[in-house]
């Protein structure tokens, strides 16, 4: 589905043998920070480290032709492949980092704009979110909702990001009391102001981790 080169071999609905090549360096590219390969580093975005959350995984750096790719058809096109392709590579992610461990454990998303949903028909870390719940068998929850309308955090810069995370995320009505680990889904984290938001307001619902 990137490149459009016709396959023969059916095994791989993601990609061809040298779009998969590309794919797999991406995940072991070392981290600029601690040295590690993509799926090994748990860094995180500064903002983020202040809101305290356990960890954190992720498949590769939103940096380059491919990953730009990769998320430019993930947010626009509604493709079941690459959406279950993406599940189960964060699934195995998030299995290692766990070890297997998901009692008393929660999974969750953060939730795309109205508006984008209205433009693009679905929620594209929904569909990540639902993907590695049934693949991991953990109970997935609607938690946050957006609180008004918002700016799209792709065209503010470092502060603004803040800004708008801060006034746009809010907990579900009439949510009840929450208790144990979340793990919270975001197909993108840049500056972590989104993420950070969420962790906060997790942390208000009663969530421990």
């Amino acid at each position: 589905i990137f490149c459009g080169e016709v396959l023969t071999d059916s095994a791989d609905s993601v990609f061809c043998p040298k779009c998969r090549l590309e794919y797999e360096k991406l995940k072991r590219r070392p981290c600029k920070l601690c040295g590690k390969p993509q799926t090994l580093c748990h860094c995180m975005p500064e903002k983020l480290i202040g809101e305290r959350p356990v960890s954190a995984v992720h498949l590769f750096e939103y940096d380059g032709e491919l990953p730009q790719r990769i998320l430019y058809l993930l947010k626009r096109k509604n493709l079941r492949a690459l959406q279950k392709f993406l599940s189960d590579e964060l699934a195995d992610a998030v299995f290692r980092l766990l070890d297997g461990d998901f009692e008393d454990c929660h999974m969750t998303f953060a939730p795309r704009s109205p508006k984008s949903i209205r433009l693009y028909g679905f929620d594209q870390a929904e569909a990540l979110c639902r993907g590695i719940s049934d693949r991991l068998e953990i109970p997935m929850a609607e938690i946050f909702r957006h609180a008004r309308r918002s700016q799209q955090q792709k065209t503010l810069n470092t502060a603004e990001r803040g800004q708008n995370a801060e006034k746009s995320y809010e907990l579900c009505r009439r949510l009840p009391r929450q208790s144990g680990r979340l793990i919270l889904i975001d197909d993108v984290v840049t500056t972590g102001s989104t993420a950070a938001k969420l962790v906060h307001l997790a942390r208000e619902a009663g969530y421990s981790e």
